[in-house]
Parts: C-alpha cells; sequence; structure tokens
C-alpha cells in the first residue's frame, strides 16, 4: 500500500446514446397486404379470428405425439 486510496479503479460515465435497440415495430412491413388486412380488420373479428388461430394451435399440441 503505498499511499493510493484509488489506485486501479477507473470510473467512465454511462454512453450518451445507447446502442439501438430492435423494436417491434421496426420489423413490420407496413406495405405488407396482410399487415393492411389485418390493421383494417373489425375488432370483433379480429378477436375470433384470434380465437381460431389459439384453437388451432391447442388442437395441434393435443394431437401431437408424446
Amino acid at each position: 500500500m503505498n499511499g493510493d486510496s484509488g489506485a486501479g479503479v477507473v470510473t467512465a460515465p454511462p454512453p450518451t446514446n445507447p446502442p439501438h435497440k430492435e423494436r417491434y415495430f421496426d420489423r413490420v412491413d407496413e406495405s405488407s397486404p396482410e399487415y393492411q388486412r389485418e390493421r383494417n380488420m373489425a375488432p370483433d373479428l379480429r378477436q375470433d379470428f384470434n380465437m381460431m388461430e389459439q384453437r388451432k394451435r391447442v388442437s395441434m399440441i393435443l394431437q401431437s405425439p408424446v
């Protein structure tokens, strides 16, 4: 111990601009016909469609071999 109380400790401020993290909307192609169709779908119809998709997935899981 030579009297330097903070020897070997280096601190740096956090980066001012964090790296860009890809978000969901960065991956969506708004010009896609499928995206346009889903976006313009009536809420009740969208809910029914989602329920049918969930049932289809559950059926596939239940019918899959163990």
